[in-house]
């Protein structure tokens, strides 16, 4: 077995040589590694990129890095998860939709993305209409957090993360 160079300076001559990341340096190779397209085939997160770009079906925040929902969020946002609810029925009468709270989130996402530019996380709120403990129909102010990360925004309840 060759043994791969010490430094930079011999690239040429061993092509298959990669400079070791930090953390792998510090902490060794990652035991397991759990994607972002797997997070969404299990159910964990939910995609909402074509809502959230600036494509045909967007327009929702302009976003230009996939966009992903915390299940625990979507649960909330999506009004046809709940259909016999009273408070979803309420809401739907009133003109929500699942698409147009998914839009008050994003919208809102967007404006704070834009605020907090330098940073790769920060929270928001967005008032929201639930269930309260009776189960009735509520607006409550929501508080959220978003977070940049290799593979794009999620955005969830801080205790998602």
């Amino acid at each position: 077995m060759t043994e791969r160079p010490k430094s930079t300076d011999n690239l040429e001559a061993t092509a298959d040589f990669q400079p070791e990341d930090p953390l792998t340096a510090f902490f060794g190779a990652p035991i397991s590694v759990y994607t972002r397209q797997q997070a969404i085939d299990d159910g964990v997160r939910m995609d909402v990129s074509d809502w959230a770009g600036p494509g045909p079906h967007g327009r929702m925040g302009g976003f230009r890095v996939p966009v992903v929902f915390t299940r625990a969020l979507f649960e909330l946002v999506d009004l046809d998860n709940a259909p016999d609810e009273p408070w979803a029925r309420l809401a739907r009468r009133r003109g929500e939709s699942t698409r147009g709270r998914a839009h008050d989130v994003l919208w809102m996402a967007a404006l704070w993305a834009r605020r907090s530019a330098e940073m790769d996380r920060f929270g928001f709120v967005v008032l929201i209409t639930k269930a309260n403990a009776r189960a009735r129909f509520v607006q409550s102010r929501v508080t959220l957090e978003a977070r940049l990360n290799g593979d794009g925004v999620v955005i969830g309840f801080p205790e998602d993360f």
